[in-house]
C-alpha cells in the first residue's frame, strides 16, 4: 500500500504536499496540545501507540509496488486520540516509515492516503454513530471499532486503486485479476483485530479512548 516515487507522476506528488500542508496545519492548530501537555501518562500512551502503528506499518505483503497489504490500525488509533491527534500521530509516523524506505518525493501522498485518509473517514464514522444511534456499549463497539475499521481499509484500498488506475500506473484488469481478489482476506482480519482492542481498552482502560466515556455508554 505505500507508494514509492517513481509510481506517480512528479507533479502529483508536488502538489500532494500542499494539500497535506493546509491539512496538517489545520489539525496543529485544532489539536488539544493543553491536555496532552498537562498528562504525562496520555503523552506515554500516544508515543506508545505510535511506535505500536510505526511497526505495523513497516511490513507489507504484497504482489507489485504500491500492490500490498498491512494492517492499518488507524481506526483503534483515532478512537484514542481524535482527529487532530490522529492526523498529526499518522503524518509522523509515515514520516518514519519513509525514513526507513527512502520513498521521500511520495511522502506526502502516502500520508494523505494512509493517514489522513483512514483518521478522517473513521472519526467521521464514529460521529455519525454518536450523533444518530443510541450511545450502547455493542453499537460503539461493533460500529465504531469493527465495522468502522473494515469500512476504513475498503476506502483506502479503493482510493489507492483509483489513483493507480487514473494515473495508468497500473491497468484495471491487473488490479482485479492480481490484487482486488484478497481485499476480503484483508478486510475482516482489519476489523476483527481493531474491535478486540477496543473491546480491551473498553474494559481495561477506557480513559486511553478518547471517544469513549462510561457515563454515556454505561450508566445512561
Amino acid at each position: 500500500m505505500n507508494l514509492t516515487d517513481s509510481l506517480l507522476p512528479a507533479d502529483l506528488l508536488f502538489f500532494a504536499n500542499f494539500i497535506w500542508l493546509v491539512i496538517g496545519v489545520y489539525a496543529l492548530r485544532v489539536a488539544p496540545w493543553r491536555a496532552l501537555l498537562a498528562s504525562p501518562q496520555l503523552q506515554h500512551v500516544f508515543l506508545g501507540a505510535s511506535v505500536v502503528l510505526f511497526l505495523m506499518w513497516i511490513f507489507e505483503v504484497g504482489v507489485r509496488p504500491a500492490l500490498g497489504f498491512h494492517l492499518l490500525g488507524v481506526t483503534v488509533y483515532t478512537l484514542m486520540f481524535g482527529w487532530s491527534l490522529g492526523v498529526i500521530g499518522a503524518s509522523l509516523i509515515m514520516l518514519a516509515v519513509t525514513i526507513t524506505n527512502g520513498d521521500w518525493a511520495a511522502l506526502a501522498v502516502n500520508a494523505l492516503l494512509l493517514g489522513v485518509l483512514p483518521v478522517s473517514v473513521s472519526y467521521s464514522v464514529y460521529a455519525l454513530v454518536d450523533r444518530y444511534l443510541p450511545r450502547h456499549l455493542f453499537i460503539y463497539i461493533f460500529l465504531c471499532a469493527f465495522f468502522n475499521a473494515m469500512l476504513t481499509a475498503g476506502v483506502t484500498v479503493l482510493a489507492l486503486v483509483v489513483l493507480l488506475v487514473v494515473t495508468e500506473t497500473y491497468a484495471f484488469s491487473r488490479i482485479s485479476s492480481e490484487y482486488l481478489p484478497f481485499l476480503p482476506l484483508y478486510l475482516f482480519p482489519e476489523g476483527l483485530i481493531n474491535g478486540m482492542i477496543i473491546t480491551v481498552l473498553v474494559g481495561l482502560r477506557p480513559d486511553w479512548l478518547k471517544t469513549y466515556d462510561d457515563e454515556r455508554y454505561l450508566k445512561s
